[in-house]
């Protein structure tokens, strides 16, 4: 759609910030445009129904029409989607850009009473399910009548009442979307996403996929979008990034790998966007390899490093296919690229600082720090949101001269390379040495024995606090020792930062945003040493 990626400085909130100059003033804008660039290719797939671009913003016009009766004509007010991925969350999701509106995304797995309270803060009149989802919407709704449940049926064709509203205006700064966090530490916030932050997601990931293919010669890309799309690697990165650059979305509303597999097969995929877990399980669980599945072509990944052994595997069944690591955060997506030349150079690095963000590293009264000075990582630039919906002490608190505060903890290499260590909470004081769950969570990663694992602090008469890990072993490992940790970390680990604890787990707990709840965590190891009388294996 665009071969220009020139970047250019404008000024924002008073602050110069690094954004494309040649880019659309808004989602609606974008989607109009690949709808007459790509109008005849196919867009989005979900079982037996297949939509081109033409067919989709059809359907999007006669959505958008029936949601601005239902609104009064009102414009830029916040409308709900609760949906599992589905095309109709996807036509619901760009009629709501259509009528200029803010879309505000659920999390479907929320139970009920987190969900009202997200629906209560965040002042949507008019709330849009899916019918698997109609029950939980409806028990999910505050107690007064001020929002409007409808229903809305897969591949509904909606009849407007009137005349086709026209596009709503929305500017460049003005909010399309609110995703809510995931709520590790306290209650979760609505993050206030701009059109222009979902603009430069698109184009920041067609200039990393043009560095490795002509995009402009390829008839048809297909890419699954597997992740929920009430997170920001599906929204925002995928399905942003498939608009702009006319790739076909085969949407699954879970992760099963045979399943998957089979999905594979039959659409002949490109582009696989997951965890190294996912990709682990797809190898090991499933017969992919003996698939012929020449057809992928790049892999990304993120949420943790890629083991050196399973990006081997991955290269070995998918000749010729390009990996990327992304790291970002709903507030700041994806704000660093660790491209395929770095991945096994690299491997616990979340790359450089992609294009339209501007990285430091920090120390407490904002000073930056030198190579490898441990300090909180912040950003500036085009991919930051705009703040915390109705919260503006919490807003101003992480959201300071243009600059976004991360909370996590990170160093640089003397090249610029990203090294994540932990959260700012996070952090372990073992006997007046800090230790950084982060970066001993990315070398246990590489540990051929270890599919998941967290790290922790565990209170110690003599030290202060300790460090304790929780491990989920692949699939078929039987055993693994406290010894093999130790020696897998001693060359790669200072001798306080290893783990003295180790406990086997089967899984570990998570809230409905996939993020480890390390106090639970925390609490069941206690409980269980108490219980056994032990001190850890």
């Amino acid at each position: 759609m665009v071969k220009d990626f020139t970047i250019e400085t404008v000024e924002v909130d008073g602050f110069p910030i690094q954004t494309f100059r040649h880019r659309f003033k808004n989602v609606w804008e974008m989607f109009s445009h690949a709808s007459r660039v790509y109008a005849g290719k196919e867009f989005l797939v979900e079982g037996a129904n297949r939509l081109t671009f033409r067919e989709t913003v059809e359907k999007v016009a006669q959505v958008a029409a029936y949601l601005g009766e239902k609104m009064g004509g009102q414009r830029k007010v916040p409308v709900g989607i609760l949906m599992e991925n589905s095309i109709t969350f996807v036509i619901t999701f760009l009629a709501i850009q259509q009528c200029g509106a803010t879309a505000v995304v659920f999390n479907n797995r929320l139970a009920p009473p987190e969900l009202k309270r997200q629906i209560q803060i965040s002042d949507i009149k008019l709330l849009l399910s899916s019918p698997q989802l109609s029950d939980k919407a409806q028990e999910s709704l505050p107690d007064s009548p001020a929002v409007n449940h409808i229903i809305l049926e897969p591949l509904e064709k909606t009849e407007a009442p009137g005349e086709l509203l026209p596009a709503g205006a929305a500017g460049e700064d003005d909010p399309a979307l609110i995703l809510f966090t995931s709520g590790t530490v306290g209650n979760p916030k609505g993050v206030i996403i701009t059109h222009r932050n979902l603009i430069t997601s698109a184009f920041k990931q067609g200039y990393y996929f043009s560095q490795h293919y002509d995009l402009q010669t390829q008839e048809s890309i297909k890419t699954v979008i597997a992740a929920p799309l009430f997170h920001v690697l599906a929204l925002q990165e995928q399905l942003m990034a498939a608009i702009f650059l006319g790739f076909t979305c085969i949407l699954v509303s879970s992760f099963k790998p045979q399943e998957i597999l089979d999905l594979f097969t039959r659409e002949r995929i490109n582009i696989l966007a997951g965890t190294p877990t996912m990709y682990w399980m797809l190898l090991h669980k499933t017969a992919i390899r003996s698939a012929g599945l020449d057809c992928i072509k790049m892999i990304v990944y993120g949420g943790a490093p890629m083991p050196p052994d399973l990006l081997l595997e991955l290269r070995q069944t998918f000749p010729g296919m390009k990996c990327i690591n992304g790291y970002g955060l709903t507030e700041a997506s994806v704000i660093s690229i660790l491209d395929d030349d770095f991945c096994e150079l690299r491997p616990t690095s979340v790359g450089q600082p992609s294009l339209c963000s501007e990285v430091k590293v920090v120390d407490p009264s904002g000073k930056e720090m030198g190579p490898h000075g441990i300090g909180e990582l912040i950003v500036r630039g085009a991919l930051v949101s705009k703040g915390y919906y109705k919260l503006p002490e919490e807003t101003a608190e992480v959201y300071r001269e243009g600059c976004f505060y991360t909370g996590d903890m990170a160093y640089r290499d003397p090249e610029g390379f990203i090294f994540l260590v932990g959260r700012t909470r996070e952090m372990i004081n073992r006997g007046g040495e800090n230790v950084y769950p982060g970066e001993v969570e990315n070398i246990l990663h590489l540990h051929p024995k270890v599919l998941d694992v967290a790290v922790f602090g565990l209170p110690d008469s003599v030290l202060g606090e300790t460090v304790g890990c929780a491990v989920v072993l692949r699939p078929g490992i039987g055993e693994l020792s406290l010894q093999e940790i130790q020696e897998f970390c001693q060359s790669k680990l200072a001798d306080y930062k290893i783990p003295p604890k180790i406990f086997l787990v089967p899984d570990l707990p998570r809230n409905p945003g996939g993020k480890v709840l390390k106090k639970i965590l925390v609490e069941q190891t206690l409980n269980l040493l108490m219980k056994k009388g032990e001190e850890g294996r």
